[in-house]
């Protein structure tokens, strides 16, 4: 798998987590952004437009559940459509799933979560995108 030349925004408010997620995806070729809270990574992913965006849900300024709509009403880097979206949270519920997928989500992992399964759904989810 590459992601060479893929654009990709993490908004999490825990820097170990961004920190990770930066060197795994670098590692992989893609242009790596951040933010810690949703404010933040909004105004990023308007300026930089995403390929695919891994969002938090527990954020310290929004719940990511309130974002997501947000972020799938900008327009992907070089695409006429949304960035995906992958939700990264500790939240394991049902209907918090369930409300995520309602809201946009075009997949979701929760932590502790495995680096190879994170980016098994990055790679399905890019999958054909220019």
């Amino acid at each position: 798998m590459t992601l060479s030349g893929k654009h990709i925004v993490a908004i999490d408010d825990t820097q170990s987590i961004r920190t990770f997620l930066r060197v795994s995806l670098e590692d992989e070729g893609a242009h790596f952004y951040e933010a810690a809270t949703a404010e933040e990574g909004y105004q990023l992913c308007q300026k930089v437009k995403p390929h695919l965006i891994v969002l938090d849900l527990g954020l310290p300024d929004m719940d990511g559940l309130e974002l997501l709509p947000r972020l799938k009403e900008i327009t992907a880097n070089n695409l006429q459509s949304a960035p995906r979206v992958i939700i990264l949270t500790v939240r394991k519920g049902r209907k918090t799933i369930e409300e995520a997928c309602s809201k946009g989500a075009d997949g979701y992992l929760t932590k502790p979560f495995m680096v190879d399964d994170l980016l098994d759904v990055i790679d399905e989810e890019l999958d054909g995108l220019a």
